[in-house]
């Protein structure tokens, strides 16, 4: 009768750890689903704004093509190629972008610059043309970063 009744118990439990595991199993799973949901709605709505305002822009572009008012277009691009430039020249160094600005807003020569920056005039020279290079990459679309 003892052996009987251990044989009860343990199939109870083996049963009740199959149920749990199965249960865990379950959940674990169910939860893996629903990340996988929300990062694909995340992506989604991402894509689709992205989708969406190159549709509006295009069609916005056709309207004005069409209606023969071409300066807003001489603008858009301005504007576009402008904003371009300023994440090129957010993509810079620090450094890069301080003898940029020192040679095209300062006005100052490569000896200047030299010094002020603790080089040679010739380093100074190769250094503002290699950015000039890297802006020209990146606006074409290269991305030389």
């Amino acid at each position: 009768m003892k052996d009987k009744n251990t044989d009860s118990v343990q199939n109870r439990f083996t049963a009740y750890l199959m149920a749990a595991v199965g249960n865990k199993r379950i959940s674990y799973i169910e939860r893996k689903m629903r990340q996988y949901e929300r990062e694909q709605v995340q992506v989604d709505l991402l894509e689709k704004n992205h989708t969406d305002f190159d549709a509006q822009f295009h069609a916005y572009i056709m309207e004005k093509t069409a209606s023969g008012n071409w300066e807003i277009l001489k603008e858009l691009r301005a504007l576009a190629e402008s904003e371009r430039l300023i994440k090129a020249l957010g993509r810079l160094k620090e450094r890069d972008r301080s003898i940029l600005f020192a040679r095209v807003f300062e006005e100052l020569t490569f000896s200047e610059l030299a010094e002020k920056f603790r080089m040679e005039p010739k380093q100074a020279e190769m250094a503002y043309y290699y950015i000039l290079r890297k802006l020209r990459k990146e606006l074409e679309g290269k991305n030389g970063f």
